[in-house]
């Protein structure tokens, strides 16, 4: 959900970096940042009542996106000027992210917390990652290790368990289907912001939240004949400023405190928690399907951390503008003086030889 963009766009500071930056705020707000987004089928599932899945799914986009445009605001960050710098071939991944992660993603996630129940929901929502992942490997040609296959098939059986019902009777649970077509889509999009790394995360994130968040509430209003009192429009809009605004805000500054490997295990806890809140706070039954399912995709977790991608690799002579800070990728100098932290500007890598641990980020995006 945008993370996947600013995952990659932040990869630059994990390596040498972590070891001498991780900090108690870095841990302290990836934690916050997989709590509050953890919440949200909890939260959505309490409110929801009678609104159409279109109106919750527009609500919740549209206050992520009001949400992240005062941060935007607050820090005087300009918003439009990155969008205008795009050239036509970004604007049409712009726009397929737009469908796929802000329009399509949150009505299929809606309609699965509406008809089913914030346990189920929160542990589908680990089949993102597959879904970003077999299309990173399969359709952009992205590297992928073998432990870490075997933990995406862990997240899949556990997925098998929790929607088939009877295998005999080919009988699944449709809300289920859903939160996994919404896992596709926002797979999608994860793999299409991948051509916009240069536009910052948090500016995306608005855009695609008051883009989507207003058509999906339109779609809600005028074909859905959509009821919403104002108790759960503002309940909604909240839930969204908070678990998908706020929280990425949190995400980013965890990244440049503790690298993107810790962030990511952090972060990743998310769903368990929304899964153990649905239990304790909601009283949803559960059954033995379930804590396997909880057990398969937890093992699932364990194991994709345990990758470590490292071998000698070569970069190629290179020019480009993103958020970054001073590591080895990024040895050019300032003429004002070294900036302290993270910074973003034009500059240009020259060409290096050597080994460390990454990820197919901006900067690793050479073949095996």
């Amino acid at each position: 959900m945008d993370r996947g963009h600013a995952l990659r766009g932040w990869y630059c500071v994990a390596p040498s970096v972590t070891m001498h930056a991780m900090s108690t705020s870095g841990n302290v707000t990836a934690i916050l940042s997989a709590l509050l987004f953890g919440v949200s089928p909890v939260a959505c599932k309490a409110i929801v009542g009678e609104m159409s899945a279109a109106t919750l799914a527009g609500l919740l986009y549209l206050g992520s996106g009001i949400g992240l445009s005062f941060f935007l605001f607050l820090r005087r960050q300009p918003f439009l000027s990155p969008m205008l710098d795009l050239s036509s071939r970004q604007l049409v991944f712009l726009g397929g992210a737009i469908l796929s992660g802000g329009i399509l993603a949150p009505l299929f996630l809606a309609y699965g917390i509406k008809y089913g129940t914030a346990g189920q929901t929160s542990l589908l929502l680990n089949f993102e990652a597959v879904a970003t992942t077999v299309l990173a490997a399969f359709v952009f040609h992205e590297y992928v290790g073998m432990r870490v296959w075997m933990s995406k098939l862990l997240v899949v059986l556990g997925v098998v368990v929790l929607v088939v019902r009877d295998a005999s009777a080919l009988s699944v649970s449709v809300p289920g289907l859903a939160v996994l077509g919404a896992c596709f889509f926002w797979g999608i999009d994860n793999n299409l912001t991948r051509e916009l790394e240069e536009l910052p995360a948090t500016v995306l994130a608005a855009a695609k939240g008051l883009v989507a968040g207003l058509f999906n509430i339109l779609v809600g209003f005028f074909f859905l004949s959509a009821t919403v009192t104002p108790f759960q429009a503002g309940a909604s809009l909240t839930i969204g400023a908070l678990s998908y605004g706020a929280s990425l805000v949190l995400f980013i500054h965890a990244l440049r405190q503790i690298g993107s490997a810790r962030t990511a295990t952090w972060f990743a806890s998310g769903p368990f928690v929304g899964t153990l809140l649905s239990v304790t706070l909601l009283g949803e039954e559960t059954s033995g399907g379930f804590w396997l399912a909880v057990g398969l995709m937890l093992a699932g977790l364990f194991l994709l951390f345990r990758e470590e991608h490292v071998h000698l690799h070569e970069h190629e002579a290179l020019a480009h503008d993103h958020p970054h800070v001073h590591d080895e990728h990024h040895l050019h100098s300032h003429d004002e003086g070294e900036p302290e932290g993270a910074h973003q500007h034009f500059h240009v890598h020259k060409e290096l030889v050597h080994a460390h641990v990454h990820w197919p980020d901006i900067h690793h995006r050479h073949r095996h």
